[in-house]
């Protein structure tokens, strides 16, 4: 049986305060009261993560902060001073970049990816230019332009290859290596290279998205690149002459242009984001991908760690960070509930004035926000602030009524920073209106201007 917290302190754990660190204050809170230390997320995070919420991988403890060995010496500490222990956990989203491998499996396969069922993304976009593609806007300036000042280039790393811009990488389709590797055949005169590449080029097209296809088409893959990796470490002059040819293709505009078309995704100037994106983020933060925790065998993988200390007793809780951003939060806390029936569990939801926490939620309660703007309240002065907002409105000269201030503030959110999101939302009821007669002429535009002075009305945080 789970303790219930009575005083918990927080520990936002860090490569420069870990679990280390963690254990050395332990005396120091057991003395002051305290019940239960509340940590940061501590799942593999990005590199250099300050706060923990940007997982890269949900099967690792953090490195960084001492893995899994430091992540077991915390644990004893706190067990010999009869503490308890709180963690976040983050299940609505996952960083991007090299490190998280499921990432980087959909970017190099599409759709066909074993991992693309794990995200939030649109394959079918409006736009002719996205079908199939991820869209990446991380570009400084327009493509064109980046890509004739020689910015983004493609390198061998090892048997593999990466396309590089400044300090990011992204994989390199197989199927797209056939002209590259054919090219270095001829300079090496090796039908054991061409073979290869026509190997690569007879690799199932990523549209097909059937799971054993998918399954044999990343078998496949494997063998074929261990052959080149072999190949390359049997004969030097093989890979002098994968060099040259990766040399020649940085140096010709036009066929490096036509390799990155061939990708699975597509890089864009930055801006683009605020409309065209094709998955769903953390608001409008473009490196935390949407994870679809409602399918279970998300909802597994990620949470198996998590799982396996609430069951040893090595957590006594977990508070849920941003539920609101999951399709359903009850049915994802009804499966918490069942799989950790005597955890301690409360959800990060943001209460607005008059709403209470859904009954039928399985959990303990909120992190607390609604208590914190009663108490808030408190140290509020009323004269004071109507003092302040008069010197506001004098020197903006902008209107002082909240809700016509809220209102206009959200209109312009859904049209900027959330513009894709809204225009993901406009692509399924343009479909849900083409299938009936009666609305099938209502416009793109028009369904889109409903959305957005829909959410702009909302009197909650989330639906």
């Amino acid at each position: 049986m789970a303790r219930i917290p009575t005083s918990t302190y927080r520990l936002q754990l860090h490569a420069g305060f870990d679990f280390d660190h963690a254990s050395a204050v332990a005396d120091y809170l057991h003395d002051l009261g305290i019940t239960h230390i509340y940590c940061s997320p501590y799942l593999q995070a990005a590199p250099g993560s300050m706060h923990g919420y940007d997982v890269v991988d949900h099967q690792k403890v953090n490195e960084e902060l001492g893995g899994i060995e430091g992540h077991g010496r915390l644990r004893w500490r706190l067990g010999e001073l009869g503490l308890g222990q709180i963690l976040d956990i983050v299940p609505n989203h996952m960083a991007l970049g090299p490190e998280n491998r499921l990432w980087w499996d959909v970017l190099e396969n599409g759709p066909a990816s074993r991992f693309s069922t794990w995200f939030d993304i649109n394959w079918h976009q409006e736009e002719a230019k996205l079908q199939n593609k991820v869209l990446v806007p991380i570009l400084g300036d327009q493509y064109g332009k980046v890509l004739s000042d020689r910015q983004i280039g493609v390198a061998r790393r090892g048997a593999g290859f990466v396309v590089l811009y400044m300090k990011n990488e992204f994989p390199v389709a197989p199927r797209s290596l056939y002209g590259l590797l054919q090219r270095a055949a001829e300079y090496a005169r090796s039908d054991t290279l061409s073979f290869i590449a026509d190997s690569f080029a007879r690799l199932p097209a990523p549209e097909a998205t059937d799971r054993s296809v998918a399954v044999n088409r990343h078998r496949d893959k494997t063998v074929i690149y261990a052959l080149l990796e072999r190949l390359c470490a049997e004969d030097g002059n093989i890979c002098r002459s994968i060099d040259q040819a990766v040399a020649d293709l940085n140096n010709n505009i036009d066929a490096l242009d036509d390799l990155l078309n061939q990708q699975n995704y597509r890089l864009a100037y930055w801006r683009t984001a605020d409309q065209e994106l094709g998955y769903r983020r953390f608001f409008d933060v473009n490196t935390l991908i949407g994870l679809r925790v409602e399918r279970e065998h998300v909802f597994e993988e990620t949470h198996a760690l998590i799982l396996q200390w609430l069951r040893e007793g090595a957590l006594d809780g977990v508070r849920v960070d941003h539920p609101d951003g999951l399709r359903d939060p009850q049915g994802y806390f009804r499966r918490l509930r069942e799989q950790a029936p005597d955890a301690w569990i409360i959800g990060e939801k943001i209460l607005e004035s008059g709403e209470w926490l859904r009954q039928e939620w399985p959990i303990h309660g909120t992190s607390g926000y609604d208590f914190l703007n009663v108490c808030n309240g408190l140290l509020a002065h009323g004269p004071g602030l109507e003092e302040m907002t008069t010197i506001y409105s004098d020197f903006t000269h902008e209107p002082i009524d909240f809700e016509d201030v809220a209102h206009e503030k959200k209109h312009h959110v859904t049209q900027e920073a959330l513009g894709s999101d809204v225009n993901r939302l406009a692509a399924l009821l343009v479909e849900i209106c083409e299938n009936n007669r009666d609305r099938r002429d209502t416009t793109r535009a028009e369904i889109r201007r409903v959305i957005r002075e829909v959410a702009s009305c909302f009197q909650v945080y989330r639906t």
